[in-house]
């Protein structure tokens, strides 16, 4: 499946010349296209990059610093054999060769993953609160409250680098009555999956101090989940796509109930293969629990299906979304408070956004490539394990990707920005 070409934010490639001289890039975004024009400046004289290919005045090619350099620039010739290395043949003509250390415009390939985030806005979320910040000493706050500033910094931090998307469930029409009025969900998600979608998320949610008149409802959490899947099915784009699921109970509403006994007194079981069969088409699941506690419900008529254990359905849930933790006793993401929460919806971010970027052209002086994420330099020096260390590596001795560790993978995840400068022996 052919991937789009996206751009996180002001993500550049640049190709640096063989002198060490100063570079301009600038980044035209056309679409789903981003192409990345860079002048370079060769032996003290700058040119304009505008096609893939260069041309540098035999004048100044020649370079006394660098390997990539001679004066074989210009030279008439038939194939690339007939030129210097480092050159190629162009139009009758030896000129440097872009995967080396001349100028070129190139396009690279970002996966930014398109996700829809699955939000309980069920009675609940606001008629209990939890600890938000850990500290007793402060006051309790309400689940919605949380998960609306959580929400909040997720679109934040990762607008640059996820196609966001939001569906709520039960709806901003559903009621708080015994009937059906309480599991209402909207057919469509009340935010479609879109680059820079984090301010439209957050106007669309109910606001952050909202009470028991703007949420409201059950636990239709298998009909919400089916408004995601449905969108997600429908967008054909070539990216990765993923759901996060977010509850603070037991889900009902069943679409299949008899009587409101069943609606809203019995867990609804038929969510689990929902959540499987998206899995199996290639839709994971990511599962997240709020206050969620190991025990089992009372069977008592109070809108909460009975005799159910929501700890396990989630497990299970988490199972069949296809991307549960590794515990086996926890296997969704639960959270006790606002920070526990905060920190399970990046991980999950962090999960679905790459660090491994591919490199195009390959360069062909791998040991002079310098590295700046977000504004932080890391040099040429590749980090020997990426597990503990921060900076870069590359993935093989195919140079044909390099994975970010650590810090600089953070970093570029929220931001998308990075710079892989291509050097040449002799360029400082």
């Amino acid at each position: 499946m052919k991937r789009s070409i996206v751009v996180f934010s002001a993500t550049v490639l640049s190709l640096a010349g063989c002198n060490g001289g100063e570079q301009e890039t600038e980044s035209e975004s056309n679409g789903s296209n981003t192409t990345i024009n860079v002048t370079i400046t060769t032996s003290g004289s700058a040119t304009d990059s505008s096609t893939s290919s260069s041309t540098t005045d035999s004048s100044t090619s020649k370079s006394s610093e660098s390997d990539a350099t001679s004066d074989t620039t210009g030279n008439e010739c038939v194939e690339d054999m007939d030129c210097a290395d480092g050159f190629v043949c162009m139009d009758g003509s030896c000129e440097f060769d872009p995967s080396d250390c001349g100028e070129a415009v190139i396009e690279i390939p970002i996966t930014t993953p398109n996700v829809v985030l699955v939000l309980d806005k069920s009675g609940s979320m606001v008629a209990n609160s939890w600890d938000g910040d850990a500290d007793p000493n402060t006051p309790d706050v309400t689940r919605w409250f949380s998960l609306y500033n959580v929400v909040d910094f997720i679109a934040t931090q990762f607008n640059n680098s996820m196609n966001l998307g939001m569906v709520l469930y039960p709806s901003k029409k559903a009621k708080s009555e015994y009937n059906i009025n309480a599991c209402l969900v909207e057919a469509s998600p009340d935010v479609p999956s879109a680059p820079q979608n984090g301010p439209t998320i957050l106007a669309s949610m109910p606001p952050a101090a909202a009470t028991s008149s703007e949420i409201a409802g059950g636990t239709p959490a298998r009909a919400g989940m089916i408004t995601a899947i449905t969108h997600l099915s429908g967008i054909q784009d070539g990216l990765p796509q993923f759901m996060v699921l977010v509850t603070d109970g037991a889900a009902n509403c069943s679409l299949e109930a008899a009587d409101e006994a069943e609606r809203f007194e019995v867990y609804d079981d038929a969510l689990t293969q929902t959540i499987a069969d998206a899995a199996t088409n290639g839709i994971p699941t990511f599962v997240v629990g709020i206050d969620i506690k190991d025990e089992v419900s009372e069977a008592k008529q109070d809108g909460n299906p009975d005799s159910t254990n929501t700890f396990q359905k989630l497990n299970e849930l988490a199972v069949a979304g296809g991307v549960p933790k590794n515990d086996p006793n926890e296997q969704f993401y639960n959270s006790q408070n606002q920070i526990e929460l905060q920190d399970a919806l990046t991980a999950i971010a962090q999960q679905v956004l790459p660090c491994v970027i591919d490199l195009n052209p390959v360069p062909a002086y791998p040991d002079f490539v310098e590295v700046t994420v977000n504004g932080v330099e890391y040099g040429k020096t590749q980090v020997t394990d990426c597990a503990t260390e921060d900076g870069w590596q590359f993935v093989d001795d195919t140079y044909m990707q390099i994975q970010l560790c650590g810090q600089a993978c953070a970093d570029f995840q929220g931001s998308g920005n990075l710079d892989a400068q291509y050097k040449c022996p002799g360029s400082g």
